[in-house]
């Protein structure tokens, strides 16, 4: 399954045993931004009794995920709310489920179960999109080459970002971080070792 992220943000609520479990789900680029997030949520529900959490974040080529209970018996919330994020293969992703306690007690399965649904269920009212990391490379080669280049990133459907030079092109490549390795073996193979490419980082 490919990777998964959405675009805004979805909300769905539900009830066990009198409490009730607000969810909530949103894209959120980088870790800062899921936790000016976090704490404007925690600010909009100040009277609830937990806000948990889980985050699943790429960044700087790694995948940083990591979960909160807030409070609730360990394993019956934040990793819970995790196996969702896993279950569905969502990245740049984050759920956050707040829940206002109603003089029951749910007990640990009861919590596990609760905090599974709430998080599916907004899951399930989301809409998700596919999910690419893409890159930027420069790659540097002779105008002859420019015809079976033109060709091959056209079949491959990459993006040129922008073209520059005379003798000499230099293009921009938009491209999903996945294909970049066979993508620098075609750029040798089809200028017969002539082009370079190189990554550009972006800020």
């Amino acid at each position: 399954m490919s990777h998964r992220t959405l675009n805004r943000v979805y909300r769905s609520a539900c009830k066990f045993k009198q409490s009730d479990f607000i969810s909530y789900i949103r894209k959120s680029n980088s870790i800062p931004e899921f936790r000016s997030w976090l704490s404007q949520l925690k600010k909009d529900h100040y009277d609830s009794n937990h806000t948990c959490w889980a985050y699943r974040i790429y960044e700087n080529r790694q995948l940083n995920a990591h979960f909160s209970d807030s409070g609730e018996p360990a394993g019956t919330a934040g990793s819970i709310i995790m196996r969702v994020l896993k279950k569905f293969e969502i990245v740049q992703g984050s759920i956050i489920v707040v829940r206002y306690f109603g003089g029951v007690k749910l007990g640990k399965r009861g919590l596990i179960n609760a905090y599974y649904e709430s998080a599916t269920n907004v899951v399930d009212v989301s809409k998700l999109v596919r999910w690419e990391n893409n890159q930027h490379y420069e790659i540097q080669f002779p105008i002859k080459y420019v015809g079976v280049l033109s060709e091959y990133i056209s079949e491959k459907k990459y993006k040129i970002i922008k073209s520059r030079g005379n003798e000499k092109l230099k293009w921009t490549i938009q491209i999903d971080e996945r294909r970049v390795s066979e993508f620098i073996k075609m750029v040798g193979l089809l200028t017969l070792g002539e082009g370079s490419s190189k990554r550009i980082l972006q800020y």
